[in-house]
């Protein structure tokens, strides 16, 4: 039954291109993506899916390297493909979770499609009805004021491990949001073009421009004890990827799409710990792997009976600058227990010292929520006490 209600999300509006091609071949599409209603770029080599290209990589490639030199295969996401005999909510949620894109590709009689993100967590979001936006959303959050200045945004990103903050007018009121995407659209391209005579007569930005004056507002915006079903439909509507929570103007978290996901796949699954790894430009090999799960093993082991039943998301983000032969990696690590959600994020020389990073930020914040407790607790026994 549940196959044949995914199939119906199933649609075939996609562009394929072989991974020999150079990334020029995809500048027609650039103006299309976010027009048209297709979006997903399939690359395949030998009749075989490779993988996908994303809208984000496209628009950077297009920026940063030579368009007619560079390879679609450089610029390829390697994508798992789902057959559509093997369909299943938790399949095609993990996929979206692991591939960070925003559509999965499924595949029948060597056919190929798309099930796009906006299609896929409207047809989850009954399963919300009852869940409020304060049960999922991210209370770590970066804010930048209006007059702040673009790169100053990307700093506090880069340096936090995010891709977007909320911007905050002189009360602390949010009045937008800006995302590395905004910033790449809307300075870095046209700056790209208008030297190539793409804009006679524009004047180029920089980033030392007001973050309001590229920021995407108004904001879309929920409040904490809005129903997560109803925040999807906004965002579905509005094809947003986040949404800004929010109590009398002053932001409080932020939800997106894939913290969505995440309590999705956390529902599902019954284990005691589950472990999960997301990776952009950088996949650790096995021994990496094994020694990030024994890592966080141990980690476990010392607050099991605090956390309870725990899944950890693991993210891996490779910068482009190396050292001794080690490149600078962002790791972020993602827990939900039955103690909340706690988020901590590390930057270090290669993959095994940014998650060290990262698990002793974890550790002060676990260990921070714990003895807050243990103080409610001793409050709550001297109060009982007395009376």
């Amino acid at each position: 039954m549940i196959v044949e209600e995914l199939r119906e999300l199933i649609r075939e509006d996609y562009y394929m291109i072989n991974a020999e091609e150079t990334i020029s071949k995809l500048f027609p599409l650039i103006e299309k993506l976010g027009k048209d209603r297709a979006h997903a770029i399939l690359v395949e080599e030998n009749g075989k899916i490779l993988g996908v290209v994303r809208e984000k990589d496209l628009i950077r490639g297009r920026v940063l390297q030579n368009p007619h030199e560079t390879k679609v295969r450089s610029m390829l996401v390697r994508t798992g493909v789902i057959p559509v005999s093997e369909l299943t909510v938790e399949r095609v949620a993990r996929r979206f979770v692991e591939d960070m894109t925003p559509f999965v590709i499924v595949s029948e009689d060597s056919k190929y499609g798309a099930i796009y993100i906006n299609d896929f967590i409207k047809f989850i979001k009954d399963r919300f009805k009852g869940i409020k936006v304060r049960d999922l959303m991210n209370e770590e959050f970066i804010t930048v004021k209006r007059f702040d200045t673009v790169a100053k945004a990307l700093s506090l990103m880069k340096k936090n491990g995010v891709d977007r903050v909320i911007v905050v007018d002189e009360k602390g009121k949010v009045i937008g949001v800006l995302t590395g995407k905004d910033v790449i659209d809307r300075v870095v391209v046209p700056r790209k073009r208008a030297r190539f005579g793409d804009f006679s007569g524009e004047k180029e930005k920089s980033l030392s421009i007001m973050v309001e004056s590229i920021m995407s507002a108004p904001p879309i915006c929920a409040k904490p004890n809005d129903s997560v079903s109803e925040v999807i439909d906004l965002m579905a509507e509005n094809r947003i990827s986040s949404i800004v929570v929010e109590r009398d103007s002053i932001p409080e978290g932020i939800l997106m799409k894939r913290d969505i996901l995440e309590f999705l796949l956390k529902s599902e699954e019954k284990k005691e710990l589950s472990i999960q790894f997301v990776v952009q430009n950088i996949a650790p090999d096995e021994f990496e792997r094994d020694e990030i799960i024994k890592d966080i093993e141990r980690f476990m082991r010392k607050y099991k009976e605090f956390l309870g039943e725990t899944h950890v998301y693991i993210y891996l983000k490779k910068q482009r600058v190396h050292f001794r032969g080690l490149p600078l990696v962002n790791a972020k690590i993602k827990i939900w227990s039955s103690k909340g959600l706690f988020i901590a994020s590390g930057e270090s020389w290669g993959i095994e010292f940014a998650i060290h990073v990262a698990l002793e930020k974890l550790e002060r914040e676990v260990q921070k929520e714990k003895e807050l407790i243990e103080e409610e607790k001793l409050e709550k026994a001297v109060y009982e006490f007395l009376e």
